[in-house]
């Protein structure tokens, strides 16, 4: 267990210190200023087809034409809701609670899930954590490692505890370590509950996923200890190339004969990856609050809290995006159109996979059911990728993670050819 307090330190403009770059967007600084004809960047998770472009989707494309056709689906321009749009609240919940996972569709009819449509998923995290530290705690658990913008979200809302299990350890998933880390962590404080982000599917960097009977395992202690769990779902479909498959832990978590989370369970959900959606910011934060009597009450607050936060955060969501999703979600052959495109995104990632394992004999790439979705984690320490950007101009996160979608047919024999040359310095 590693765990990071956060103070703040009192003082004038002038003590303000420097902050670090981004550690992703900094270094596409670093690449769009680099000369040399060959480089490559595969640190930013944005797919790509085998021509290096940034497509749109075919359903989202033909979801534009219906908006740009449509006078009144596309001239409103004032002010969504605070919550977002109604019609986008209506087809997402449907989407995640009743096509997706099922076993939601009771606390759906019960009135039990309270939702706001958000800046994307990082939009969906501000709003937890910030509504978290406000009302029920400021600790988290994070894996390590993790996006590293999970505890730059949570610390800049009100987390004063940032805690990390034990995730990734000797190129294998360490669950034993996860669940001692929890433990030792619940033995040694009192006061309010603590929360966990936990990574839907392609767990972002390690693309490691635990199997369903270790989910159990995870689950039933983070049950048993009365964690807050926050599902981060940014990769949906991405893993199977099949949406609702990707939706296995939101489905293991809300077996009712199972687990009773007292303090509800937060799902961040986000369409960027899913739908291409990047700079659109389209997401969504959805709030199952527990069985109580007074459970209508409950919902109710929690509604308005949400709200609050909400308007005094960025006062109300982005609508094109938003639109743009809804006729996807609403529109039975573009629906279907959509379910097709994630599949030919996730079979482009695993061929790309197939690719690097008939060029490099990594135990990573022979068993492609070891890491999912966009990332492949190199496992090569930081000498290794500061070499890879100086000599060969192919940049990584520094942690060694690379996005699968950056490689192509036109610079996969490049790249593995470096890859090879350094694993073996």
């Amino acid at each position: 267990m590693i765990r990071r307090q956060i103070h703040k330190i009192p003082g004038c403009i002038h003590g303000i210190p420097r902050a670090p770059p981004d550690k992703i967007l900094g270094l596409t600084e670093q690449f769009n200023k680099d000369k040399n004809p060959k480089k490559t960047n595969l640190t930013v998770g944005i797919y790509k087809d085998n021509w290096g472009q940034v497509t749109t989707f075919q359903s989202v494309a033909r979801a534009q034409m219906i908006l740009d056709q449509s006078i009144e689906l596309n001239t409103d321009l004032s002010y969504l809701p605070i919550k977002g749009c109604p019609d986008f609240q209506l087809n997402v919940l449907k989407f995640l609670y009743r096509e997706s996972c099922p076993e939601g569709a009771e606390s759906l009819d019960q009135g039990r899930i309270s939702f706001v449509q958000t800046l994307s998923g990082t939009g969906a995290l501000a709003v937890t954590s910030k509504f978290l530290s406000l009302f029920m705690s400021r600790s988290v658990w994070i894996p390590k490692p993790s996006w590293p913008n999970h505890a730059n979200v949570f610390q800049n809302n009100g987390f004063d505890d940032i805690l990390y299990y034990s995730y990734y350890k000797n190129g294998t998933l360490d669950v034993d370590g996860w669940l001692d880390d929890l433990e030792r962590g619940a033995k040694s404080r009192d006061g309010p509950p603590q929360c966990i982000v936990l990574h839907a599917c392609c767990h972002n960097p390690t693309g490691i996923d635990p199997s369903r009977e270790q989910w159990r395992r995870i689950l039933d202690k983070i049950h048993e200890l009365n964690i807050i769990p926050i599902i981060d779902m940014a990769y949906q479909g991405l893993d199977t190339g099949d949406l609702y498959k990707d939706a296995y832990l939101l489905r293991m978590s809300l077996d009712k004969k199972r687990y009773n989370w007292n303090n509800g369970l937060f799902l961040c959900q986000s369409f960027a990856k899913n739908m291409g959606l990047y700079g659109e910011r389209v997401g969504s934060l959805s709030v199952v609050t527990p069985v109580r009597h007074n459970s209508k009450e409950i919902k109710r607050n929690v509604d308005s809290q949400l709200k609050k936060i909400v308007r005094g955060m960025y006062s109300s969501p982005p609508g094109y995006g938003s639109r743009v999703a809804n006729v996807v979600l609403s529109t039975p052959h573009l629906r279907d159109l959509w379910h097709k495109d994630v599949k030919n995104v996730a079979n482009r990632l695993h061929s790309v996979k197939a690719k690097m394992a008939e060029r490099l004999e990594w135990d990573s790439l022979k068993d492609q059911s070891r890491q999912h979705g966009m990332f492949l984690y190199t496992g090569l320490d930081m000498r290794s990728v500061e070499t890879l950007r100086e000599k060969y101009s192919i940049y990584l996160v520094q942690d060694g993670r690379l996005s699968l979608s950056g490689l192509n047919d036109s610079n996969v024999d490049y790249v593995c050819d470096a890859l090879q040359s350094v694993h073996r310095e």
